[in-house]
């Protein structure tokens, strides 16, 4: 095992760690890439939208209506479907 003196950034500018896990990495990452943006509104806005796309699906629209309505592909919004599907089952 090496000393502490020995471990290394994984990108420059940040503070020298031995091991990130795969989260923090991606997380550190995505800082470097998008410093100064909030990446987690990106997130809950896909969240609401994806939801939405669901609630509109079970009400009787047709995917490929969908599909226009958000600018996404057919199987984008059958994928966001069965997702969601998934995770109302789960709740």
């Amino acid at each position: 095992m090496q000393p502490a003196e020995y471990d290394v950034a994984c990108l420059m500018g940040f503070k020298t760690t031995s091991l990130l896990t795969v989260a923090e990495a991606i997380q550190s990452l995505l800082e470097f890439l998008y410093a100064g943006q909030s990446l987690q509104r990106k997130t809950w806005e896909k969240r609401d939208r994806n939801a939405e796309i669901y609630r509109r699906y079970l009400a009787g629209e047709d995917s490929m209506i969908l599909a226009r309505a958000y600018g996404l592909s057919d199987r984008r919004i059958r994928t966001i479907i069965e997702h969601e599907r998934k995770r109302g089952s789960e709740w």
